[in-house]
């Protein structure tokens, strides 16, 4: 038998919901809310028998408005809107209130919601956000709550995904018992989801993976600044044709890795008869720049066998970088 606190009953153990305090507030609040204005205006009992309230992703939200339901808009004048529903056991014991003067223990009749029952329910809905605006002021701590007032009935789900544009929403679940017991109905109240800073918790480090990563090999090319050409010039380049380059530009060579961001800088020059770079700053002493979409011209600092940028060997002074290599010569370019 697998155990409740073994290692795969945590594996498999089921997230919690998000809360924060507004589900806290409207856990509280929900009995009030709906208790009072069903008999004091309707005069139904209604007892909330359990009140769940979560924040939900804008498409789980509106998944758990059930299938026979009518849902009411709540606007504010900010433009932000919010949602009370009621199932179809609640809309007959409405209608049945109504109509009849009491609530039938009579089992409900499968039928689709209609444009009567968003009418003779919208009373009660009234009645419900008006509660909710006497309680933001009462209390403070309900301030995010207040300014909605009853907009209308809207029964297409189609139309209602779209009035319902947050990315988030506090959703509120209620399970009503109805004329002292003789029916069951459930609610939902949405609202947008008050947005709560997360404490991000400091991450540990592993001094493994930190000494893994300090010894991998890593690619660093030395590149000069690119060169613009007129596209007419760019089109007439043939064989020995010359492009002519700025003067200082071996003093503007640049060290990146891969395709980030320039690294550091420094000039091109020689040591011991080969490429070498002398570096400007060290590392995290000058600022990086913006990403240059060109690329230019690669020169590698002497290679290894694996064709990789090689620093040259140390032990010498880096006095004669910047002038021209020794050995080989560079040839001069024929004179036209």
């Amino acid at each position: 038998m697998t155990g409740p606190n073994t290692a795969f009953a945590r594996m498999v153990r089921p997230q919690k919901p998000k809360r924060g305090a507004s589900h806290v507030l409207l856990e509280d609040i929900a009995d009030t809310l709906f208790r009072g204005p069903a008999k004091t205006g309707h005069g139904i009992d209604l007892l909330v028998r359990d009140a769940q309230a979560e924040c939900l992703p804008q498409v789980k939200a509106l998944e758990r408005i059930p299938e026979i339901a009518v849902p009411h808009m709540l606007e504010r004048t900010d433009g932000a809107a919010g949602l009370i529903v009621f199932d179809g056991a609640l809309v007959d014991a409405l209608i049945e209130q109504q109509t009849l003067g009491r609530i039938s223990a009579a089992p409900r009749v499968a039928r689709p919601v209609t444009s009567i029952d968003a009418a003779l329910s919208s009373g009660f809905a009234t009645s419900v956000v008006g509660k909710l605006a006497a309680l933001c002021v009462e209390r403070r701590d309900a301030s995010a709550l207040s300014g909605f007032e009853y907009g209308k009935p809207q029964t297409d789900r189609a139309a209602l995904s779209l009035a319902m544009a947050e990315k988030a929403y506090d959703v509120l679940r209620l399970t009503l018992d109805l004329g002292l017991g003789l029916k069951s109905g459930q609610a939902l109240l949405m609202f947008p989801a008050i947005a709560t800073a997360e404490q991000q918790t400091p991450r540990k480090i592993n001094p493994a993976m930190v000494a893994l990563l300090q010894d991998a090999p890593l690619r660093l090319d030395a590149v000069l600044p690119s060169v613009r050409l007129p596209v007419k010039t760019l089109l007439g380049l043939a064989p020995d044709s010359v492009i002519t380059l700025p003067d200082d530009i071996l003093g503007r060579a640049q060290l990146r890795v891969g395709r980030q961001p320039v690294l550091l800088k420094g000039r091109v020059g020689q040591l011991n008869g080969r490429r070498a770079i002398r570096l400007d700053a060290a590392p995290g002493d000058q600022p990086t720049p913006a990403v240059e979409h060109s690329k230019p011209p690669q020169i590698v600092a002497g290679t290894d066998e694996n064709g990789d940028a090689a620093a040259p060997a140390g032990g010498t002074d880096l006095a004669t970088v910047g002038s021209e290599p020794a050995t080989p010569a560079a040839p001069e370019l024929a004179s036209t």
